[in-house]
């Protein structure tokens, strides 16, 4: 294989009215490294000298421009790269509507530690079928239940599937914690003239719904209707809900009733996550 610069006359040179050591191509690119996505020809290169200020910026000299081999080509790279600039613009509308802290936006599978604990592990493993049978889980209706002690990482791992959903697959999903849930339904008594009917709406029909800390608040009659009317709908509607719990399968018809308990499990795919604190571990490692 040639070099470029020997491929394309003048092309490892420096441009007009600069030196030739600051000019000079920092790497060698060669000409099958860039191929028209659209009509498979081999493109053009042209070395652009960076002028002092951008050299001085990025620490080189200059980079490599691939000439559009075609208008027609030229015309379908602006049409992709506004459906790119659409695509971001829709993921981060998604994500400001999302109701997550700016904290839970970083969650990440990436960035969740799966070798803290084997169940980590396993549930890591668990959660990528979820996210690769994607579009069959959805036409389902069908959600994760994470269930584990404190500090386990269990909101961790629930809202990387989310963050991951919202960006690769563009879904919009509604993060809520339970406890958040009901003080807003409390509120309405308390307030007759609040009106929370569209937020809910949002929440029973969200296409993707996470709720967070199922089973922290104290059980009542009121506490397991309430509930029970969130599910019920989702349910009905087949709308994949991801939940978050301390709450397992044995003690879950106890915590919020049969009727829930019911559709609960038959809703989702349980994720048990077990062990030592997820943070107090991650602490440790980092000593």
């Amino acid at each position: 294989m040639e070099r470029i610069d020997n491929l394309l006359p003048g092309a490892g040179k420096a441009t007009s009215g600069s030196s030739g050591k600051r000019g000079k191509p920092a790497e060698v690119l060669r000409l099958d490294d860039q191929i028209c996505p659209h009509c498979g020809q081999e493109l053009t290169a042209e070395w652009v000298e960076f002028p002092p200020a951008l050299q001085r910026k990025y620490g080189k000299g200059g980079e490599w421009y691939y000439h559009p081999c075609t208008p027609e080509c030229e015309n379908k790279n602006d049409r992709r790269e506004w459906d790119l600039m659409r695509r971001n613009a829709r993921v981060g509308a998604l994500r400001e509507k999302s109701g997550l802290s700016k904290r839970m936006k970083g969650y990440t599978l990436t960035s969740f530690k799966p070798y803290v604990s084997p169940a980590a592990a396993r549930a890591v493993e668990k959660v990528q079928g979820y996210l690769k049978e994607w579009d069959e889980n959805r036409s389902a209706g069908r959600g994760l239940y994470f269930v584990g002690d404190v500090g386990t990482g269990k909101t961790h791992l629930a809202v990387a599937v989310m963050n991951e959903l919202i960006a690769r697959k563009r879904v919009p999903a509604l993060f809520v914690t339970v406890p958040e849930l009901l003080d807003n339904m409390r509120g309405t008594y308390n307030n007759p003239g609040r009106n929370i009917d569209e937020w809910m709406d949002s929440v029973k029909n969200a296409d993707l719904l996470l709720l967070d800390d199922l089973g922290a608040e104290r059980a009542n009659d009121w506490v397991r209707e309430r509930i029970f009317v969130i599910v019920n709908h989702r349910y009905r509607e087949e709308l994949p809900t991801i939940f978050t719990s301390n709450t397992g399968p044995k003690d879950l018809a106890a915590q919020l009733g049969e009727r829930t308990a019911s559709r609960i499990i038959s809703m989702c795919d349980w994720i048990s996550l077990e062990g030592e604190d997820y943070r107090e571990a991650e602490v440790r490692r980092g000593l």
